[in-house]
C-alpha cells in the first residue's frame, strides 16, 4: 500500500468523525420533530459524505500527508 494511499485512507477515517458530528449537529439546529426519519438519514448520510471527501482531499495532499524521501536521502541512509 503506497504511502499516499495510506494518507488519504486517514484522513477520510477523520473527515468521516468531522461529518457525522456536523451532521448530528444540523439535525439538532433543524429540530428532530420538523424532520422524517429519512430526511434525517439522508442529511447525516450527505455529512459523512462530504467529510470522508474533504478529509481525502486533505490527508492525501495536507495535513495528514507525510513527506515522501528523494533517492539521495534514501541513499545516504543505507550508506550510513
Amino acid at each position: 500500500m503506497s504511502q499516499e494511499l495510506r494518507s488519504a485512507l486517514r484522513g477520510s477515517g477523520v473527515g468521516i468523525i468531522i461529518g457525522l458530528g456536523f451532521g448530528i449537529a444540523t439535525l439538532n439546529t433543524i429540530g428532530f420533530s420538523r424532520m422524517t426519519l429519512f430526511e434525517e438519514l439522508l442529511l447525516v448520510a450527505c455529512s459523512l459524505f462530504g467529510g470522508f471527501l474533504y478529509g481525502s482531499l486533505i490527508g492525501s495532499t495536507g495535513a495528514f500527508a507525510r513527506k515522501s524521501e528523494t533517492g539521495s536521502e534514501k541513499v545516504h541512509k543505507a550508506v550510513a
